[in-house]
């Protein structure tokens, strides 16, 4: 569940590029950077690999939790905050259904600023064994180098959909022997993607010639770009 019981416009309304892709759903970027460290010392000392029960039991919209609200309202459903309210709609709560999952939070989540230390997964839903929340305020999360988080991770949406669409077109052409073996569509496809991709890195390095490189990951993201469509720069 999740509440910190103070009605908010921004709750559940977070603009994108203020969240993260985490397997399986999003988080805000500062607890996401901590719950992918966690999720790599958990799965490198235990092979197991945290995720939440489902996309909308990560960060979850005003609409979600509206959704949920309305199942606990009319007892069809679990505890659910009131709408506003829901640590889910600030990212910073994961739902993770397996017991394996509850006890590596349990064990390791302290040390990057998710659960209480004791065993406690979460203050704000005691009851809930599943529940588990990012307090940076109570245990600060280590610092998490960017260089150890996937690009791809650090993209914002438009530019994760055209990097989809490239790799996979590249992807099909490769498995048939390349561009001549496949429809033409497939190549059309991969040079519009192209394009778009060099045309979001300009306005990267349009904005940080304004206000830095180092906002919103503008390094990490344009030196990607580049890398995937083989711009250069001097």
């Amino acid at each position: 569940m999740e509440a910190s019981f103070v009605m908010s416009d921004s709750n559940g309304h977070l603009p994108p590029d203020e969240l993260m892709p985490i397997p399986g759903g999003k988080l805000r970027k500062d607890a996401a950077a901590a719950w992918l460290a966690m999720r790599k010392d958990v799965g490198d000392t235990a092979q197991l690999w945290l995720c939440p029960t489902s996309d909308r039991t990560a960060y979850r919209t005003f609409e979600q939790q509206q959704y949920f609200w309305q199942l606990y309202q009319s007892g069809k459903g679990a505890l659910a905050a009131r709408p506003g309210t829901s640590n889910h709609g600030w990212g910073i709560a994961v739902d993770v259904g397996h017991p394996a999952m509850q006890a590596a939070v349990r064990e390791h989540g302290h040390k990057y600023g998710w659960g209480i230390r004791g065993g406690q997964l979460a203050s704000d839903a005691p009851s809930e064994a599943w529940h588990c929340t990012f307090h940076p305020d109570v245990y600060a999360a280590p610092e998490v180098q960017e260089e150890h988080i996937h690009p791809y991770r650090l993209m914002n949406d438009k530019e994760r959909v055209a990097r989809d669409i490239l790799i996979k077109q590249r992807r099909i052409a490769k498995r048939h022997g390349g561009w001549g073996e496949v429809d033409p569509s497939h190549l059309r496809d991969a040079v519009q993607a192209k394009k778009l991709l060099r045309r979001y890195a300009r306005n990267i390095a349009v904005a940080a010639r304004r206000t830095g490189w180092e906002k919103n990951h503008r390094k990490a993201r344009f030196d990607y770009i580049n890398k995937l469509t083989g711009a250069t720069h001097g």
